[in-house]
């Protein structure tokens, strides 16, 4: 079942957090997992495995920008999202607030004011997709890119191809809703590049910084459009909505690929 899990909180005191922060994220949840269980967090990093969680940036109020980053206010909120494939981690997670209400970044405490969970099931997701349409908008929050076999260059556009093969592989790897096999792959690779394709973009790169590693994405939106309706448009819709909780693209776990799905609700093309 994929989960969402945000936190509201507040610091104790001002912070320099860097322009980034996918990374904290992600360095304040294995902490927070370690502390329930600490053979968990080396768990979900098998090698050459796709990982069973995302996460968000920090997102938060400034004081002023900095040559390090920027000074949070502790006056303001400070949001995080985590966003788990299997509703086992996500338990964790939720264990961990049954007897804590702060957490440590860095070396400053923040006070959990609010905790909020979204979930759907994997059937629910499935049957969101009844409503034939033939068009939708991913908006790509964060930067964004696609990983290219035998090279170090990152591909920088949402294609859709690279896109939802590989939200399908995710979705095989950790669905309990099993409407594919490897067998389908081929098979849907071939219909997306001969039945779909970017209608509109708008887009523009940017450089994450991550202490000594930086990594550029794109940010933006495009809107992608069906021109047949079958089995497949209803799978590609899913898998939309799916990457909401899963993100899209290389170091999903960083607070890359976040992505909000808007449907256009135009007909498609029999």
């Amino acid at each position: 079942m994929p989960i969402e899990i945000g936190l509201e909180m507040y610091a104790e005191k001002p912070i320099i957090l860097p322009f980034f922060t996918g990374h904290v994220s992600r360095g304040l949840l294995l902490h927070i997992l370690r502390r329930v269980n600490p053979s968990l967090p080396s768990s979900l990093h098998e090698a050459d495995r796709p990982k069973p969680y995302a996460v968000t940036p920090l997102k938060f109020k400034a004081r002023e920008k900095t040559e390090k980053g920027y000074l949070l206010d502790p006056g303001f909120p400070c949001r995080v999202v985590f966003k788990f494939l299997r509703n086992e981690i996500a338990k964790s997670l939720l264990e961990y607030f049954y007897s804590n209400s702060n957490v440590l970044i860095y070396d400053v405490v923040f006070h959990v004011a609010s905790l909020n969970v979204k979930n759907e099931s994997y059937e629910d997701l499935w049957n969101s997709a009844k409503k034939p349409t033939g068009a939708f908008r991913l908006i790509f929050l964060t930067p964004t890119y696609l990983a290219t076999m035998g090279t170090d260059f990152h591909y920088l556009f949402p294609d859709h191809v690279r896109i939802f093969s590989n939200l399908m592989r995710l979705w095989n790897l950790f669905s309990d809703n099993k409407k594919f096999n490897m067998n389908d792959v081929p098979e849907y690779k071939e219909w997306l590049l001969k039945n779909m394709g970017v209608s509109r973009h708008k887009l523009a790169t940017r450089m994450a910084y991550m202490r000594e590693r930086k990594a550029n994405g794109f940010v933006g939106w495009a809107e992608y459009e069906m021109k047949a309706l079958d089995k497949w448009s209803q799978v590609t819709l899913v898998f939309a909505r799916f990457a909401e909780y899963s993100n899209i693209g290389g170091n999903r776990t960083g607070g890359f690929g976040v992505t909000l799905f808007v449907s256009k609700d135009k007909p498609a093309v029999k």
